[in-house]
């Protein structure tokens, strides 16, 4: 019966790779709202902009001529703060990309060493019932 040596490892290792798979997962998913979120904030403060020059064609209150444009300039400082969280976001995700190559790598690793192992294992087996089959034929001979 083979047993393989480091197959507890190998099974720590199995495990790293599904936790780091999730956190990548949740990190992705994470990114995708932050975009979502920038993509938004662009969206409203493109509206706001083509609805301040609509009313700057009209005789208005310019008081909300200015309510306008402080409203988009707060959008703008949103918009930078919110890249600023995709960039984040997207470095994070490099970083746990990059980990779960690692960690899949020495996962691989080990599954070819245990290859390895396990096929030398059966070279041994198969050469001791040939050494085996060998004696049996020899001593059946002698006997005769």
């Amino acid at each position: 019966m083979y047993r393989f040596k480091l197959e507890p490892l190998l099974k720590h290792r199995r495990h790293l790779e599904n936790v780091s798979k999730k956190e990548l997962a949740n990190s992705e998913r994470q990114l995708a709202d932050e975009r979502a979120k920038l993509r938004r904030l662009k969206e409203k403060k493109h509206y706001s902009t083509q609805e301040m020059q609509a009313i700057q064609n009209r005789p208005i209150n310019v008081s909300l001529i200015i309510l306008s444009v402080n409203y988009i300039r707060q959008l703008s400082k949103r918009i930078e703060k919110q890249a600023t969280c995709v960039h984040e976001a997207t470095r994070k995700v490099n970083q746990q990309r990059a980990e779960l190559l690692k960690i899949t790598k020495n996962r691989k690793t080990l599954e070819k060493l245990k290859e390895k192992d396990q096929k030398a294992h059966q070279q041994k087996m198969l050469q001791n019932e040939c050494k085996l089959m060998d004696e049996a034929a020899f001593t059946r001979y002698r006997n005769r």
